[in-house]
């Protein structure tokens, strides 16, 4: 039983692998029916342009075994079924084609749309960013010239300050030199000072030395 029903799957897997699509006339609806004659029951009736998988083909009998997209298989007049889609099956699908193509035509429209508008929408970004590069640029500019002006201000503040240290050490060294001479006067104050009393004292001496001795009454 497995084997025949691994068979009868490989043989149906076969038959749809093999089976060539055909489909219905334009007429309105065509009946599948469950054998070869009109007698039989009618399974389904299918619309014009329905694509179906024939199975079999009996020229005699004028029917074939066709298999529905949903897998129901029936017999058909044959003189139903053509090798190519009907012509109002390949309006409907040129129409639905053309509806397609409009659609993708306007859906190109409006992405072509919202591409200028983000062009557009790119190019004052562009604008605005060259504007920003050049206030940006200037500011660097300016920021640059002030680093220049305080870094010219702080070489001359420098320059001053070694110049009042070195006015400072002279001051200091004036200072002490003033110092110096002050002691020095005084200490040549004090001597001249001595001096003069040293001098008076030896004036004194030697002077009354100097005056004319009176001479004597008794003697003249």
């Amino acid at each position: 039983m497995k084997k025949t029903a691994i068979l009868l799957t490989a043989l149906f897997l076969c038959t749809e692998a093999y089976a060539e699509t055909v489909y219905v006339t334009d007429s309105l609806t065509a009946p599948m029916r469950t054998g070869k004659t009109n007698r039989y029951r009618i399974l389904l009736n299918i619309k014009s342009g329905t694509p179906l998988s024939l199975i079999e083909h009996d020229k005699a009998a004028g029917y074939s075994k066709v298999r529905t997209q949903k897998g129901t298989e029936g017999w058909m007049l044959t003189r139903y079924l053509v090798n190519q889609p009907t012509a109002r099956y390949r309006l409907e699908k040129l129409e639905k084609d053309l509806l397609d193509w409009k659609q993708e035509k306007q859906a190109v429209i409006l992405m072509s749309e919202e591409l200028e508008k983000t062009n557009s929408a790119l190019e004052t970004d562009n604008l605005t960013l060259k504007k920003l590069n050049e206030k940006l640029k200037e500011e660097v500019s300016y920021i640059k010239k002030i680093s220049g002006s305080a870094m010219n201000i702080n070489q001359r503040n420098q320059q001053l300050t070694e110049e009042n240290q070195q006015l400072q050490n002279e001051t200091d060294l004036l200072s002490a030199e003033n110092k110096r001479l002050k002691e020095d006067a005084k200490h040549d104050f004090y001597l001249m000072g001595a001096g003069t009393v040293v001098l008076g004292l030896v004036l004194g001496l030697i002077i009354p030395n100097f005056k004319p001795k009176r001479k004597d009454a008794g003697w003249i």
